[in-house]
């Protein structure tokens, strides 16, 4: 999800939507910003994220930046956040039909290849 700033605020909306969205996870991997770390003891505090482990060990994460490497390449190039969703959405679901664990079954309800089956008009 992007932000024109990595702040608290926007730290504190983005844990916010992730827990209504998918619910309560058992832990989660964060870096170690002191604007995640603030925004999830403030969510804590309302009643979010009440048995949820937050760790912020440098190596656990390694898997999920190494996938996104090729889009941290590319974002110096855009001049908008919306032309960076937009080409990012679009990427990653590409890059998401090569992907076996992926591409036959469903992650969080969300199908790759039921969703470019959509957008081509191609029955499921």
């Amino acid at each position: 999800w992007l932000r024109k700033k990595r702040n608290t605020q926007a730290a504190y909306a983005f844990l916010k939507r992730l827990f209504n969205h998918f619910g309560e996870p058992k832990v989660l991997v964060t870096d170690k910003a002191l604007s995640i770390s603030c925004a999830f003891k403030k969510l804590q505090n309302h009643g979010f994220y009440q048995h949820t482990e937050h760790r912020t060990v440098k190596y656990l994460n390694n898997l999920i930046e190494q996938d996104h490497r090729p889009i941290k390449r590319r974002n110096k190039f855009y001049r908008s956040l919306r032309t960076a969703a937009t080409t990012i959405k679009g990427m990653e679901t590409i890059r998401g039909l090569y992907k076996k664990s992926r591409k036959e079954g469903s992650l969080f309800g969300f199908s790759v290849c039921l969703e470019i089956k959509g957008l081509l008009g191609i029955p499921a």
